[in-house]
C-alpha cells in the first residue's frame, strides 16, 4: 500500500467512526451524507483490505487492524489540528516558546528588565534568549528563522525585511565628574574636539555610522580626532569614564543607565549629530507568524513612548 494512493480525507472518516461507533453519527460529525460516508468506508476497506469496523450489537466495533491504526491516525490528526490552530493563534498565557532576539547592548539594557517583568504576568512560561552578532549575520539568521527578531540600531537590512520604529534616540557625551572639558555651561565645541575619545563599536549594531559622522565633523573643523581607547563591549565602560579623562559618545539611554552606577556627567553634544531610530526588524517569511506578531506588539506596547 502506498500513501499517495490514499485519499487523506478518508482518515477523518476513519477517526469519526472510531470515535462515534456509528456510521450515521460519524457522517454528521464530518458533515457528509450517510450514503457518502458509507461509500468512504467502502473505499477505506478496499485500501486496507480489511473490514476495519464490524457492527456488533448496534455498534461499529474496530477490527484488530483498525485498533493498531487508531493511535497513529489520531495522533497525526491531532498534530495537524494543533499546527493549523497555532498558525492562527498564539496563546501567550500557556506558550513555552523561547524567542531568540538579537539585541544591541543598549537595547538589552533598556528592554530586557521591563520586558521580563511584563512577561511574568502576560506570558509566564515564555522564554527569551538574546544573542549578539554582527548585522550581516543577523540578517541571515532572521531569514533562516534562527532569530525571531532584531531590536536596536541597525542599518537597513534591505528587501524582504520589515522594520518598525519603537522610539527615537540621540547621542550624548559622558565625562567623569570634574572633567576639565565639562562646565556648568555645558560642553563647548573646542573642548569636545580637543578631548581624548573612546570609540565604542558593539558587534550587534551599526554604530560605525556614528563614527563616520564624527570623523566627518572633526574633519570639517580641520581637527584629527584623538582616540585613546577602542572597545566592543560596554562592560567596564562606566568605570573607565569615571576614572579617566576619556570622553565617551553614546546613546542617551545607555548613558543614563551608566550615570546611575558611577559619578559621571552627561552633556549634550556641541555637534549636530542626527538622531537614530531604535527599531525592531523581522523577515517577510515570518510577517504573519502569530507568535512573532505577538512579540512585536509587546515591544510596541511597552516601549513606544
Amino acid at each position: 500500500m502506498k500513501l499517495n494512493s490514499l485519499d487523506l480525507n478518508l482518515l477523518l472518516v476513519f477517526d469519526a467512526i472510531l470515535r462515534t461507533g456509528s456510521v450515521t453519527q460519524a457522517a454528521e460529525d464530518v458533515g457528509l451524507t450517510q450514503p457518502t460516508m458509507s461509500n468512504a468506508l467502502t473505499r477505506l476497506r478496499e485500501y486496507f483490505n480489511d473490514q476495519l469496523f464490524v457492527r456488533t450489537q448496534g455498534v461499529m466495533q474496530p477490527t484488530p487492524l483498525a485498533l493498531r491504526l487508531s493511535v497513529p491516525v489520531q495522533e497525526a490528526l491531532l498534530q495537524l489540528r494543533q499546527a493549523l490552530e497555532d498558525k492562527r493563534h498564539f496563546d501567550a498565557e500557556t506558550s513555552e516558546r523561547c524567542f531568540r532576539i538579537c539585541m544591541t547592548e543598549v537595547a538589552q539594557r533598556i528592554f530586557l528588565p521591563k520586558l521580563l517583568s511584563h512577561f511574568r504576568t502576560e506570558a509566564p512560561h515564555v522564554q527569551i534568549a538574546t544573542v549578539d552578532m554582527p548585522p550581516e549575520a543577523t540578517q541571515l539568521a532572521l531569514g533562516s528563522g534562527e532569530l525571531d527578531l532584531a531590536v536596536g540600531y541597525f542599518a537597513d537590512f534591505g528587501p524582504n525585511f520589515y522594520a518598525q520604529r519603537i522610539f527615537q534616540e540621540h547621542y550624548v557625551a559622558m565625562l567623569r565628574r570634574g572633567h576639565p572639558a565639562g562646565s556648568s555651561g555645558g560642553l563647548s565645541l573646542s573642548a569636545y574636539l580637543g578631548a581624548l575619545h573612546i570609540v565604542y563599536l558593539p558587534a550587534a549594531a551599526s554604530h560605525q555610522t556614528l563614527e563616520t559622522v564624527l570623523d566627518r565633523e572633526f574633519a570639517r573643523h580641520d581637527i584629527k580626532r584623538r582616540v585613546g581607547l577602542r572597545v566592543a563591549h560596554s562592560l567596564g565602560l562606566s568605570t573607565i569614564v569615571a576614572s579617566t579623562d576619556l570622553v565617551l559618545t553614546i546613546p542617551s539611554r545607555l548613558a543614563q543607565d551608566f550615570s546611575n552606577l558611577v559619578d559621571v556627567q552627561l552633556f549634550e553634544l556641541p555637534l549636530d549629530i542626527p538622531r537614530i531610530d531604535i527599531k525592531q526588524y523581522w523577515h517577510a517569511r515570518f510577517h504573519r507568524d502569530p507568535a512573532i506578531q505577538w512579540l512585536r506588539a509587546q515591544f510596541q506596547h511597552i516601549f513606544n513612548v
